[in-house]
């Protein structure tokens, strides 16, 4: 879990999101008013709302947090069992948890990260228990 969360509020630019995002290498802004967490941005809501720029950086357009995050986001408690939380993550697509307390406050965040550093702390080395399968896309497919 990460302890050390940057929060923002909805009224910041978004240009001002991207730029902490891209200064401080996270990909998840909880957006918080009061002590109430109200969503979450990531670095996929501003893309979504930004258009090609020079290079690889995007033109993140005039707009406020509030109207590109995501708002009222999954949430879970620090006692939520990890498999339960991987597996929830894993259904809904998601790359970060805000952890709240007992009294509704943000006490952290808990991203796909942190769950993959985890998996470093094991003891054994295993190889991938994955079957793979790689499969050509054509045109028409969609």
């Amino acid at each position: 879990m990460t302890r050390d969360v940057t929060v923002v509020l909805p009224e910041l630019s978004l240009k001002t999101a991207w730029a902490i995002m891209r200064r401080e290498h996270i990909r998840h802004l909880p957006v918080v008013r009061g002590g109430v967490l109200l969503g979450i941005l990531s670095d996929r809501d501003v893309l979504l709302h930004a258009t090609p720029g020079e290079g690889y950086e995007p033109e993140v357009p005039d707009k406020l947090v509030g109207e590109a995050m995501t708002p009222a986001p999954m949430i879970c408690e620090p006692s939520t069992p990890v498999t339960e939380l991987v597996k929830t993550m894993i259904e809904r697509k998601i790359d970060a948890v805000p952890v709240m307390s007992a009294g509704d406050k943000l006490v952290g965040l808990v991203t796909t990260t942190d769950l993959l550093a985890l998996l470093l702390t094991s003891d054994e080395a295993r190889p991938l228990p994955f079957a793979f399968r790689v499969r050509e896309a054509r045109e028409g497919e969609a």
